[in-house]
């Protein structure tokens, strides 16, 4: 199938979605995002997370994905309301109406499309499986990226726990606050009744799943990830699509693990992908993504390709920090698919970009319209011309679905207004992360070394 004709089927299930609201989104049936750490919630990777209350999954497991305020989301859905927590959509279609949201794409996925009658005309009241789960047994992690949080990493628990939060308005990741909103989590040595919910749970939901992804932390680090892998070699599901997430940096024998789980999974007739999330290059790279080492990410990207008939799905989450090697890091995963790709129609490095919201001090904004819409100008034009075939031997390009989401992002840089009230917490934040991570981000971001001065007048 071209790109033409995929744009044109996504069109017409665009136009199917809006008729039944202009709200109207399956994820929130059909996907969900277990943070099970923290016992929270989210129906894809866009909302904030909400807490599932501890006497709803008592009460039923089931109300890890069905919790009282999702299903209140779902009936704001049908009426055509516009749920708050979902405005990185509402943003992109009001950037204009021809732009494919994310409710479009996640509506319209294979994993979802086929339930789209069905919950169109449900109860939001109801009880539901999800088609798509992602689940994070623990916040176990070796890198502490900067726009991460102690929740989600260990390492980052471990600097606020050593340092104390940051000095900014939004996201210091105080652990009073943490506490507070019920979002500490659980030691790996305590008791999780999240978990223990999910176990009693999951058995009933794999039948109708088809993708589940496996996140974290570092999901390797985990000994649930390995005990789920082995339940699912017991248990094969020849339908299920399964992803796992790795930020492609932890010790060998990790990653030798990994990828024997991965191909005996493979011999039962399930097949599994590896996502990773970079969005820029080398030192800057590892600057931003405190833990990283670009070459030994890049050599164990090369290895799952090698070893394993996996597609390598690259997440991007688009920053100020990712902005100067932003190009070439689009140059790096096409070089990967002219070694790897091996036909049009089957590629193995899919890519997604997506943009950074939060922490504010962190976002692409803080630079003036005039240097955002240069970048801007300069990432279009170069990603428009792997459009077509880089060379008749390679299979290498940039798709279509790719290139409506690179220019949404310059659309965005383009035209959103400077976040100057985030400015001087941008310099309070480099400053403690130097300090604390041991960086120099004048010499990392020769580019924007002059911000510090400027935004600190």
């Amino acid at each position: 199938m071209s790109n033409e004709e995929r744009i044109k089927i996504l069109e017409d299930k665009r136009e199917k979605i809006n008729n039944v609201s202009c709200s109207f989104c399956t994820a929130k049936w059909l996907q969900t995002t277990l943070m099970l750490q923290n016992g929270y919630n989210h129906s894809c990777h866009h909302p904030a997370p909400h807490k599932i209350p501890l006497e709803e999954i008592e009460a039923d497991p089931a109300a890890l994905h069905n919790s009282k305020f999702k299903k209140e989301q779902r009936a704001k859905m049908l009426k055509g309301e516009r749920p708050s927590e979902c405005n990185y959509c509402w943003k992109i279609e009001d950037l204009d109406k021809n732009y494919f949201s994310d409710r479009h794409y996640k509506t319209s996925d294979s994993w979802a499309w086929d339930r789209f009658e069905d919950i169109a005309k449900s109860n939001p009241q109801d009880n539901v499986y999800p088609s798509y789960l992602e689940v994070s047994f623990s916040n176990a992690c070796n890198f502490a990226c900067a726009y991460c949080s102690p929740e989600i990493s260990s390492k980052w628990m471990e600097d606020i726990k050593h340092n104390g939060p940051y000095p900014t308005k939004h996201g210091a990741h105080d652990l009073n606050y943490l506490e507070q909103s019920g979002k500490m989590p659980y030691l790996n040595r305590e008791h999780n009744p999240y978990v223990e919910a999910f176990w009693k749970w999951f058995p009933d939901a794999l039948p109708y799943l088809r993708v589940l992804r496996i996140t974290g932390g570092e999901p390797t680090m985990s000994k649930d990830t390995w005990k789920l892998l082995d339940y699912l070699i017991e248990h094969p599901q020849k339908d299920l699509d399964i992803a796992i997430n790795t930020n492609g940096c932890v010790e060998d024998k990790l990653i030798d693990k990994l990828i024997e789980k991965i191909n005996t999974l493979a011999e039962v007739g399930v097949k599994v992908d590896i996502y990773t999330s970079l969005e820029s290059i080398g030192e800057q790279a590892e600057y931003a993504r405190d833990g990283l080492n670009y070459k030994i990410w890049l050599d164990n990207i090369e290895r799952f390709l090698n070893e394993t008939k996996s597609t390598v799905a690259i997440m991007t989450t688009v920053n100020i920090l990712s902005l100067t090697t932003f190009i070439e890091f689009i140059k790096a995963v096409m070089n990967l698919r002219k070694l790897y790709n091996n036909s049009f129609e089957w590629n193995r490095i899919p890519l997604s970009i997506n943009i950074m919201h939060w922490p504010p001090h962190l976002q692409c904004t803080l630079l003036d319209k005039e240097t955002r819409i240069e970048i801007a100008d300069s990432i279009e034009s170069t990603c428009k011309n792997w459009l077509k075939y880089y060379s008749p031997e390679k299979y290498a390009r940039i798709y279509l679905e790719e290139y409506d989401q690179i220019k949404r992002l310059c659309e965005y840089l383009r035209n959103t207004s400077p976040a100057t009230e985030h400015r001087r917490d941008f310099i309070r934040y480099i400053q403690a992360y130097d300090k604390r991570r041991n960086k120099n981000f004048s010499q990392t971001f020769p580019q924007f070394a002059k911000l510090l001065e400027d935004w600190n007048a």
